[in-house]
């Protein structure tokens, strides 16, 4: 397993698909997640792509980042591509991986040429219904997030922590739209990256939660990469932020999936990368 030492001795675990010398395309996972979410190689060959693929702090082999914020990611993502010896790379941030790849978008976009993102949530003051879709289970939470940032790391890592003996629940039942994603041959893949996920424990997660749910430190408008928002169209979630991701970043274009739900990138690796 390859990993970069970063400012201050962090590690960053990452991986490479596809040759050397395709078009870089860093893939940002899910919220849990790890830098084994990624397509089969020969999707990144057909597709003339090398997918970089990378733990945020906390999953899988990378350190834990105390306080980290979304637009940390940047520093990460520039520090990756440097040590690759690569100069602009285009983007795709899925579903809890979406606000890290937006935030490395706006702080680091010199280095990125597309950015895709991919049934991710938004912001929570951005998106018309953002507070309102927590529910009241989650909602008090991130309402303490921003009031005392570390008590709801340590609460949601406290209720997180059961899942490290079954990794496989944050897939879901397998039934409804995803059904025939979640029992086909991607499987796998699938789970292996949510178990590699939480080797650490629930730190990722947690640390990834607090850091969506406080302010992102900008706003959609300003984000100046091409950009095109992908959302399934049986996707129980994340419909509000898709358009709000669409209509606020300059540009922007919606493509929705009328057939698939919220794993649908896993069957369109291929029309996202092109």
């Amino acid at each position: 397993m390859p990993a970069i030492a970063l400012p201050g001795g962090r590690a960053l675990a990452y991986e490479c698909t596809g040759a050397p010398d395709a078009r870089p395309v860093v893939l940002f996972h899910g919220s849990p997640g790890s830098r084994l979410f990624r397509p089969d190689a020969s999707v990144a060959d057909a597709a003339g792509a090398r997918i970089i693929t990378f733990d945020r702090p906390g999953y899988g082999r990378s350190d834990p980042q105390p306080d980290r914020r979304v637009a940390d990611t940047a520093a990460d993502v520039v520090a990756l591509l440097d040590h690759l010896d690569i100069e602009r790379a285009s983007l795709i941030a899925w579903s809890g991986g979406g606000p890290f790849g937006v935030a490395t978008a706006r702080y680091a976009r010199e280095r990125v040429d597309r950015l895709a993102i991919v049934s991710a949530p938004g912001p929570l003051d951005e998106v018309p219904t953002g507070w309102e879709s927590l529910g009241e289970y989650r909602r008090p939470t991130a309402e303490m997030a921003r009031r005392e940032p570390h008590r709801s790391v340590r609460a949601i890592a406290r209720h997180m922590e059961p899942f490290r003996d079954d990794p496989e629940s944050f897939l879901g039942s397998g039934k409804g739209p995803d059904g025939p994603i979640m029992h086909g041959p991607s499987r796998p893949m699938l789970v292996a990256q949510v178990h590699e996920a939480l080797a650490q424990g629930a730190e990722g997660i947690a640390a990834d939660l607090v850091a969506m749910w406080l302010d992102w430190g900008f706003r959609l408008p300003e984000i100046a990469v091409p950009t095109t928002v992908f959302q399934g169209a049986l996707d129980r979630h994340n419909h509000d932020d898709a358009r709000t991701y669409a209509s606020e970043i300059p540009g922007a274009s919606l493509v929705v999936w009328p057939d698939l739900g919220h794993w649908g990138l896993v069957s369109e690796w291929a029309s996202v990368l092109a």
